[in-house]
């Protein structure tokens, strides 16, 4: 399938739903349980916290478990958070919408949407710990390490990769990966949209980024999967 560039009104509809669907009355009641026991926070003040966190880097597990607190801590809710995803930087195709809204040295992130049904296909984050929190509807997340990587016979990359994770998010549900752990991942919509917080440390180089496309069709019934490697100044679909 070949992409078509995003056009003005998709990202008009895309941006009013996901609004829209940050209103109080929308978030499902546990979610709201879990933000009052663990102590909301202001947009201004998460950024200052993810940069910290971000420039310390104390280790890697003070990194996954300290930022995912901090993302599940974030009240989108606050005129702040809305101000800053309705000033977000916009960029897209046909199968997923980015909203970009913190770029930094240390730490990027912003909220990605996803329509039902379209894929993010198999791609890393090189050296980055990504964490996501689900704002509203629900995704299926596949994660995979890197088993091998040859060159076939007619000068195609071929990977052997191997399933660690599979899940479907709902709002409120987190997920994590990391340079060594899970960093090969797709995500798919199983709603008419999904919108996920997106957050890096350190931001990745996304020239370095490879896309892994699956031999097989019915890829995600396996756990172990071999895929075409393409750098993502060669892939069409990015």
């Amino acid at each position: 399938m070949v992409s078509r560039p995003l056009r003005v009104h998709d990202l008009i509809t895309r941006r009013q739903w996901l609004l829209l669907t940050l209103g109080l009355a929308l978030l499902p009641g546990r979610i709201l349980a879990d933000s009052r026991q663990s102590g909301s926070i202001e947009w201004d003040a998460f950024l200052i916290k993810m940069r910290k966190l971000a420039a310390d880097r104390i280790d890697q597990n003070m990194i996954c478990s300290d930022g995912i607190q901090l993302l599940q801590q974030l009240n989108i809710d606050s005129p702040a958070f809305k101000e800053a995803v309705n000033g977000a930087f916009e960029t897209g195709n046909r199968y997923w919408l980015w909203q970009r809204m913190v770029k930094q040295d240390n730490v990027n992130g912003g909220i990605l949407t996803i329509d039902k049904e379209q894929i993010v296909q198999l791609h890393d984050h090189p050296g980055a710990t990504g964490m996501l929190r689900i704002i509203n509807g629900e995704a299926e997340v596949w994660q995979f390490d890197l088993v091998s990587d040859a060159t076939a016979a007619n000068g195609d990359r071929i990977a052997v990769l191997n399933r660690v994770s599979y899940r479907v998010l709902k709002p409120g549900d987190t997920a994590i990966l990391s340079p060594g752990y899970g960093n090969i991942h797709a995500l798919r919509a199983v709603s008419r949209q999904c919108s996920m917080l997106d957050f890096f440390i350190p931001p990745y180089q996304r020239s370095k980024r490879t896309w892994y496309e699956p031999v097989d069709e019915d890829w995600v019934n396996h756990e172990t999967i071999s895929c075409r490697s393409i750098p993502q100044h060669e892939y069409t679909k990015a």
